[in-house]
This record gives structure tokens, C-alpha cells and sequence, in this order.
């Protein structure tokens, strides 16, 4: 196990630039993810840390030691693929030794190896099948059956549950999380899935367009987005952005909405808002913010109830979401499965603006930090 060091890392492919200066420290043992939208320049940062991929400017430290341009043999990490990159004509037990058996390790150390990992994913009894006869959860555990049986330094994931079907890949979210949790290794983890991204890793580092837009744990980045971007792209449903002018009330800016009647919000940062008064910021509210009347929360400082008509309900559950429109924006609202809201009745919804976030319209940048 080791710390990652990425010291103001680029790189270009002739002029045009695809990653600008990316610095991230990972420490020992830490699960970091790597997450954007295609194209970001998450998995050019992967291949880039592995050695498979030149870095045009800057520095990649693995344990301290200055790897930037060290071959990836010599970087002592395991890497696990989309695509699982099983050797066909090997059974499972070839697959998961044949690093160890290039790297002229005995066999006696290479069969212990081998049945330890094998009974940590819980696949010992696959060991004479070839991957033809394995599913597709199964061949992505001899995949990371082979990386684990190296004990790198650093492991790197490489959007290893996206040829998964939705049920498959929850199960070996699970299996990753007790995973790193059982060995306490160093892992970075590329995906594109946001939901993958808040419930694996310790921190998260949200890219778009070759640059790290937030860097932080699940939770501040889910509660205190940077900008715009991080806000929408985190969260499912996403988050709501609606459209509200910054009036004043006693001395004090709120927020105005247009819901069946007219409704002006506190907010709990009103300071940030005295340049915008008269003006139009955009309010980010989370679904389950939005909610039907709750008697606990009753009279809280930034608490509002009004009326809202519904335009859609859908059914999770659970829980279920309520479609509406305010000042022209459609909103999510997440309601018990219980209360009635027919689509197109008036009904009493709670708005709590407690962890509300409010951004410029023109530029995305978020006001109240």
C-alpha cells in the first residue's frame, strides 16, 4: 500500500490540451474516485498514473518515489478493466497466478496465494472453469482476483462494473466496499456513474473537461457543491435549479417563488445575496427537500409551506416523486408513497431552504460560499 502524489499534471495531444493541471493527494489506503461526464479526462488521468500514457507536464509520485517516468511494470500497481481482459484458454486458477508465475514467483507460494484470494472473493469453487463458463459478475471477480494477487502498491479500478447489469452492479458495489474495507488498499476508481461515486469512496474528485472541478467526500460534495456543475452532476434525482428573484423582506433578501401562489423563502446565508437584490439567482434545492407537510419540522427557521400543483407523480416505492413547475423550472420533489397527489391537484408541500445552495445564472458560480 502506498500514497499517490499528482503533482500539476497535463496533457496534450498536439494543441489540444486534455488534462490542465490536475493536483490530487491520495493517502495511504484511501478510496478515491475519479467521476465526470465521457470525455472529462478521467481515464486519460487513469492511464496516466498506470504508465500507459505519457504526462506532458508535472509529476506522479507513488510511495514518495517519482514514477512520472518509470515504466508500468516498474510501478508496482494491479489495474482492473471494463472489459475483464481474462485469457481465454486459462482456467480461473491460471488466470489469477499467471501475474505471479511471470513475476517467477515459486509454485507452492503461488497456489497459497491463489486459494487466499480465491476464498476472499468467494469464487474457490470456480477455480477449474475457464471464463466461458462464468458470468459476468463472476469473471469480474477473477479480474480483481488477478490484481489482488499481486499485493501491489495501488490498485486502479478502470469503470470495472459498466458491462454489468443494474442488479449485478449493486451486489459488486457491496463486494468492492467490504473489499477495501477487509484490506485497507490504496485504490483510485474511475467512473462515470455518480451513484457508484457517493457510496464507494472515501473522497471523490469530480472532473469535467480535463480539469478537477471539486475535490472532497461524498457528503460535503453532495451538501456543498463548488459550482453548478458538481451540483447537477451529483445526485439522483438531481438536484432542482429553479429560477427565483432576490426580494427584500424587513431588511433581509429571500427568495421568490412562483408555486400556485406566491412564496418568498429565507435562506440561511441572506448576505450573499445583497448584491442580487432585484435580480434573478438560480436556488438548488434537493429533492427530498421539497416534501409533504412534516410536523417535526414544523416552525423551523427555514421552513416554508405552500401549494403546488402536480404535474406527474411516479411511484418508487419507498417513496414518490412529485413533478411540479415552479417559475418555469420543473422540479422534483420526493414525497411518502402515503400522501395523496393526483396529477393536476393543488396540495401543501414543505419547502426546507436549511441546506439550500444558490448559484449565478450566467456564470455557474456559487454565491453563498
Amino acid at each position: 500500500m502506498a500514497n499517490l502524489v499528482i503533482d500539476n499534471v497535463k496533457k496534450r495531444y498536439g494543441e489540444t490540451e486534455i488534462l490542465k493541471g490536475i493536483n490530487i493527494s491520495i493517502k495511504t489506503g484511501e478510496f478515491l474516485i475519479l467521476v465526470g461526464p465521457s470525455g472529462c479526462g478521467k481515464s486519460t488521468l487513469m492511464n496516466s498514473i498506470a504508465g500507459l500514457e505519457d504526462v506532458s507536464e508535472g509529476r506522479i509520485l507513488i510511495a514518495d518515489k517519482d514514477v512520472t517516468y518509470t515504466s508500468p511494470k516498474d510501478r508496482d500497481i494491479a489495474m482492473v478493466f471494463q472489459s475483464y481482459a481474462l485469457y481465454p484458454n486459462m482456467t480461473v486458477e491460471q488466470n489469477i497466478s499467471f501475474g505471479l508465475e511471470m513475476r517467477k514467483v515459486p509454485k507452492e507460494e503461488r497456489d497459497v496465494e491463489v486459494q487466499r484470494v480465491a476464498e476472499l472473493l468467494q469464487i474457490s469453487h470456480l477455480l477449474d472453469r475457464k471464463p466461458a463458463q462464468l458470468s459476468g459478475g463472476q469473471r469480474q471477480r477473477v479480474a480483481m482476483g488477478r490484481a489482488l494477487a499481486r499485493r501491489p502498491q495501488l490498485y486502479l479500478f478502470d469503470e470495472p462494473l459498466s458491462n454489468l447489469d443494474a442488479k449485478l452492479r449493486v451486489e459488486m458495489r457491496t463486494e468492492i466496499k467490504k473489499l477495501h474495507k477487509k484490506l485497507g488498499t490504496t485504490i483510485v476508481y474511475v467512473t462515470h456513474d455518480q451513484i457508484e461515486a457517493m457510496t464507494l469512496a472515501d473522497r471523490i474528485a469530480v472532473m469535467k473537461d480535463g480539469q478537477v472541478q471539486q475535490l472532497g467526500t461524498p457528503q460535503e460534495i453532495y451538501d456543498n457543491p463548488a459550482n453548478l456543475f458538481v451540483a447537477g452532476f451529483m445526485g439522483s434525482p438531481a438536484m432542482n435549479f429553479i429560477p427565483a428573484n432576490v426580494v427584500e423582506q424587513d431588511g433581509t433578501p429571500m427568495l421568490e417563488l412562483a408555486t400556485s401562489t406566491t412564496v418568498a423563502l429565507p435562506f440561511p446565508k441572506p448576505e450573499s445575496l445583497k448584491d442580487y437584490v432585484g435580480k434573478t439567482v438560480l436556488l438548488g434545492l434537493r429533492p427530498e427537500m421539497i416534501t409533504e407537510p412534516q410536523p417535526h419540522k414544523e416552525g423551523q427557521p427555514f421552513v416554508t409551506t405552500t401549494d403546488i400543483e402536480v404535474e406527474v407523480t411516479e411511484p418508487m416505492g419507498a417513496d414518490t416523486m412529485i413533478l411540479t413547475r415552479v417559475n418555469d423550472a420543473e422540479i422534483n420533489c420526493r414525497s411518502n408513497p402515503m400522501y395523496p397527489a393526483a396529477a393536476g391537484s393543488v396540495i401543501k408541500m414543505m419547502f426546507d431552504t436549511s441546506k439550500a445552495v444558490v448559484f449565478d445564472q450566467e456564470s455557474g458560480k456559487r454565491l453563498d460560499v
